[in-house]
């Protein structure tokens, strides 16, 4: 079957096989080189493989004689020896463009075959080697099918849905497009919630009365600023400080008996040294110095606004072969709005999570993923 396959498939003006030997051989050689061919060309597979084996035995640098060999096995429905003898052939000459293609041809017939059985992994396996075989745009298709088998494979992961599934398709496939998302976003969901802090207790702020020996100090993050021991036993934020005129001579008990404020609650008359007009007049006169300090305290730790000023970002697509879409909002189910090629380069305007918004056009806004772009200069 796999002949009849690999006679169809082979242009009829195109010559697998290398005729000739090199000239410089020895006559014993080149008549093994040309028993081998006679062999292969009447279909005695097994007989050919035999004397090209012997050949290579003596001429082991031989491209020509590998890629008859690899010739052999594919007729005679031996795939992976003739992938290994078409490798071979191809690290010796690495620029025959001959063997490249017999190369590809047979890798292209194992990729049919994986496909049937629904081992999608080893296909894709083989289709990264058409990849490096290929050039544009031949990539982009087996690009295109390379993520069709990835989709493929997360349906079946999905069905499964076991948290050991997910994180052996992520890291098989940490870049497959959607879906090495989604399959993060369910382990982080099937795990279990691990918060550094979450065995600590939830500790109240120590009260001023609280010995020192009973603060749980250890629990308490290096990062903090001065610790409770040191602070004073009332704390006054920098939010609720006021400025108050400075009590004049004869006065001073007066003003720490009462504080600002708060009224006397005496009912009786007080006899006092001076006329009560003069000490109506002082308050009177100490009112505006303290709205007017009050007014400054409340000025000085606003800072002057100034216009912002946004940074100029850029993003450069990192994609390896395929654009990379353009998405109307940040997630990996909005609809997809454009694409850009690999290596383009585009305004960064803000980012959210695994997401860049970006400037794909003048005016036009969309959102791509972190994962396969990065910041530049």
């Amino acid at each position: 079957m796999l002949s009849t396959w690999a006679c169809a498939t082979v242009p009829n003006t195109v010559n697998p096989y290398f005729e000739m030997p090199p000239e410089h051989m020895l006559k014993a050689e080149r008549e093994l080189f040309a028993l081998a061919l006679q062999q292969q060309k009447n279909n005695k597979l097994d007989s050919s493989i035999d004397l090209w084996k012997r050949f290579l035995t003596n001429n082991p640098r031989s491209f020509r004689g590998y890629n008859n060999l690899g010739m052999a096995h594919y007729t005679n429905d031996q795939l992976s020896p003739a992938i290994s003898a078409f490798e071979t052939g191809l690290a010796l000459e690495p620029i025959d463009s001959k063997i490249k293609n017999n190369l590809k041809r047979t890798l292209r017939f194992q990729v049919t075959l994986l496909r049937e059985n629904k081992d999608y992994d080893a296909a894709i396996h083989f289709l990264k080697r058409i990849t490096e075989l290929s050039v544009e745009p031949e990539r982009e298709k087996v690009a295109l099918e390379i993520e069709t088998l990835e989709d493929r494979i997360f349906e079946q992961v999905k069905r499964s849905n076991t948290l050991e599934d997910y994180e052996v398709f992520v890291a098989r496939y940490p870049n497959s497009p959607k879906n090495s998302d989604e399959a993060r976003r369910q382990i982080a969901r099937m795990k279990p919630q691990q918060s550094p802090m979450g065995e600590m207790p939830n500790m109240e702020e120590s009260s001023p009365s609280t010995p020192p020996d009973m603060r749980l100090e250890p629990f308490v993050p290096e990062s903090m600023e001065t610790p409770k021991s040191s602070m004073p036993d009332t704390v006054i934020s920098e939010e609720t400080i006021e400025i108050v005129a400075e009590p004049k001579m004869g006065s001073e008990e007066k003003t720490s008996e009462f504080p600002e404020g708060e009224p006397s609650m005496d009912p009786e008359p007080v006899v006092m040294d001076e006329p009560p007009a003069k000490e109506m007049e002082q308050e009177m006169a100490a009112k505006p110095k303290m709205a007017e300090e009050k007014s400054e305290m409340k000025k000085q730790p606003e800072p002057v606004k100034k216009a912002a000023v946004k940074p100029t970002k850029k993003v450069k697509i990192t994609t390896k072969t395929t654009p990379l879409r353009v998405r109307s909002d940040p997630s990996s189910k909005a609809e997809v709005i454009a694409q850009l090629p690999t290596a383009t380069i585009v305004p960064m305007l803000q980012e959210t999570g695994q997401w860049y918004q970006i400037e794909y056009m003048p005016g036009k806004k969309g959102w791509i993923s972190k994962r396969y772009s990065k910041l530049v200069n």
